[in-house]
Protein backbone atom coordinates (compact mmCIF):
# COMPACT_ATOMS: atom_id res chain seq x y z
CA UNK A 1 0.00 0.00 0.00
CA UNK A 2 0.94 3.57 -1.18
CA UNK A 3 1.60 6.04 1.16
CA UNK A 4 -0.70 8.28 -0.60
CA UNK A 5 -3.12 5.32 -0.38
CA UNK A 6 -2.77 4.97 3.08
CA UNK A 7 -3.38 8.90 3.62
CA UNK A 8 -6.47 8.30 1.52
CA UNK A 9 -7.83 5.51 3.64
CA UNK A 10 -6.92 7.34 6.88
CA UNK A 11 -8.77 10.64 5.96
CA UNK A 12 -11.74 8.81 4.45
CA UNK A 13 -12.58 6.77 7.97
CA UNK A 14 -11.95 9.99 9.77
CA UNK A 15 -14.49 11.92 7.25
CA UNK A 16 -16.87 9.01 7.87
CA UNK A 17 -16.40 9.29 11.56
CA UNK A 18 -16.95 13.02 11.57
CA UNK A 19 -20.09 12.27 8.96
CA UNK A 20 -21.12 9.85 11.53
CA UNK A 21 -21.21 12.10 14.31
CA UNK A 22 -22.93 14.66 12.42
CA UNK A 23 -25.87 12.30 11.49
CA UNK A 24 -26.30 10.78 15.84
CA UNK A 25 -26.14 14.58 16.57
CA UNK A 26 -28.58 16.02 13.77
CA UNK A 27 -31.10 12.86 14.58
CA UNK A 28 -31.13 14.14 18.46
CA UNK A 29 -32.43 17.34 17.44
CA UNK A 30 -29.29 19.59 16.63
CA UNK A 31 -29.85 22.28 14.24
CA UNK A 32 -27.10 22.42 11.04
CA UNK A 33 -26.44 25.62 9.85
CA UNK A 34 -24.96 25.86 6.66
CA UNK A 35 -24.56 28.44 4.13
CA UNK A 36 -27.32 27.52 1.40
CA UNK A 37 -29.56 25.66 -0.39
CA UNK A 38 -26.74 23.39 -2.19
CA UNK A 39 -24.72 22.95 0.78
CA UNK A 40 -28.32 21.26 2.53
CA UNK A 41 -28.49 19.20 -0.58
CA UNK A 42 -25.10 18.14 -0.02
CA UNK A 43 -25.54 16.75 3.49
CA UNK A 44 -28.76 15.27 2.38
CA UNK A 45 -27.20 12.82 -0.03
CA UNK A 46 -24.55 12.04 2.75
CA UNK A 47 -27.47 10.91 4.54
CA UNK A 48 -28.44 13.86 6.93
CA UNK A 49 -32.10 13.68 7.98
CA UNK A 50 -32.76 16.55 10.61
CA UNK A 51 -32.97 19.96 10.59
CA UNK A 52 -30.77 22.17 8.07
CA UNK A 53 -30.94 25.52 8.18
CA UNK A 54 -29.36 28.45 6.23
CA UNK A 55 -29.15 32.36 6.58
CA UNK A 56 -30.19 33.17 3.17
CA UNK A 57 -32.03 36.17 2.70
CA UNK A 58 -32.62 36.79 6.45
CA UNK A 59 -30.42 39.22 8.61
CA UNK A 60 -28.09 37.26 10.77
CA UNK A 61 -29.19 38.35 13.84
CA UNK A 62 -33.27 37.27 12.87
CA UNK A 63 -31.77 34.05 11.64
CA UNK A 64 -29.64 33.12 15.01
CA UNK A 65 -33.31 34.40 17.32
CA UNK A 66 -34.92 32.32 15.37
CA UNK A 67 -32.15 29.00 15.67
CA UNK A 68 -32.08 30.47 19.28
CA UNK A 69 -35.68 30.14 19.91
CA UNK A 70 -36.29 26.68 18.25
CA UNK A 71 -33.52 24.56 19.34
CA UNK A 72 -31.43 23.44 22.15
CA UNK A 73 -28.31 22.43 20.14
CA UNK A 74 -26.57 24.24 16.86
CA UNK A 75 -23.94 22.73 14.58
CA UNK A 76 -22.02 25.57 12.91
CA UNK A 77 -20.87 24.18 9.45
CA UNK A 78 -20.12 26.58 6.63
CA UNK A 79 -17.52 26.60 4.28
CA UNK A 80 -14.03 27.03 5.30
CA UNK A 81 -12.87 29.78 2.86
CA UNK A 82 -12.93 33.37 4.31
CA UNK A 83 -16.48 33.98 4.24
CA UNK A 84 -17.32 30.99 6.19
CA UNK A 85 -14.87 31.70 8.61
CA UNK A 86 -16.35 35.23 9.06
CA UNK A 87 -19.74 33.78 9.04
CA UNK A 88 -19.23 30.95 11.44
CA UNK A 89 -17.19 33.61 14.09
CA UNK A 90 -20.45 35.93 13.96
CA UNK A 91 -23.34 33.19 14.28
CA UNK A 92 -21.08 32.05 17.43
CA UNK A 93 -21.07 35.27 18.85
CA UNK A 94 -25.01 36.25 17.85
CA UNK A 95 -25.57 32.70 19.76
CA UNK A 96 -23.75 33.02 22.90
CA UNK A 97 -25.57 34.78 24.80
CA UNK A 98 -28.24 32.32 24.20
CA UNK A 99 -29.09 29.22 25.78
CA UNK A 100 -27.87 27.21 22.94
CA UNK A 101 -25.27 23.96 22.54
CA UNK A 102 -22.76 25.04 20.13
CA UNK A 103 -20.80 23.15 18.15
CA UNK A 104 -17.82 24.46 15.63
CA UNK A 105 -15.61 21.16 16.42
CA UNK A 106 -17.02 19.58 13.44
CA UNK A 107 -16.58 21.76 11.34
CA UNK A 108 -13.00 22.31 12.80
CA UNK A 109 -12.49 18.32 11.95
CA UNK A 110 -13.78 18.82 9.04
CA UNK A 111 -11.39 21.36 7.68
CA UNK A 112 -8.33 20.35 8.61
CA UNK A 113 -9.53 16.65 6.71
CA UNK A 114 -10.17 18.23 3.33
CA UNK A 115 -9.39 22.00 3.24
CA UNK A 116 -6.36 20.66 1.10
CA UNK A 117 -8.61 19.56 -1.48
CA UNK A 118 -11.99 21.31 -0.84
CA UNK A 119 -12.94 24.67 -0.19
CA UNK A 120 -17.13 23.91 0.69
CA UNK A 121 -19.39 21.91 2.11
CA UNK A 122 -20.94 21.55 -1.67
CA UNK A 123 -17.97 19.67 -2.35
CA UNK A 124 -17.82 17.30 0.19
CA UNK A 125 -20.08 14.19 -1.33
CA UNK A 126 -17.32 14.58 -4.55
CA UNK A 127 -14.62 14.41 -2.38
CA UNK A 128 -16.05 11.34 -0.51
CA UNK A 129 -16.65 9.73 -3.66
CA UNK A 130 -13.44 10.41 -5.30
CA UNK A 131 -11.58 9.18 -1.87
CA UNK A 132 -13.46 5.98 -2.29
CA UNK A 133 -12.48 5.22 -6.03
CA UNK A 134 -8.89 5.92 -4.72
CA UNK A 135 -9.14 3.30 -1.84
CA UNK A 136 -10.88 0.77 -4.55
CA UNK A 137 -8.47 0.86 -7.14
CA UNK A 138 -5.87 -0.31 -4.46
CA UNK A 139 -7.94 -3.14 -3.28
CA UNK A 140 -8.54 -4.25 -7.38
Amino acid sequence: MTARTKDAVRRYELIERVLHDLIEMSDSGAVIVVEGRNDESTLRNLGICGAIESPCGKSLLHFTDSLASNYDSVIVLTDWDRRGNQLSVQIVKYLQSRDVAINTDLRSRLKKLVQKDIKDVQGLKRHVMKLRQDIIKYIK
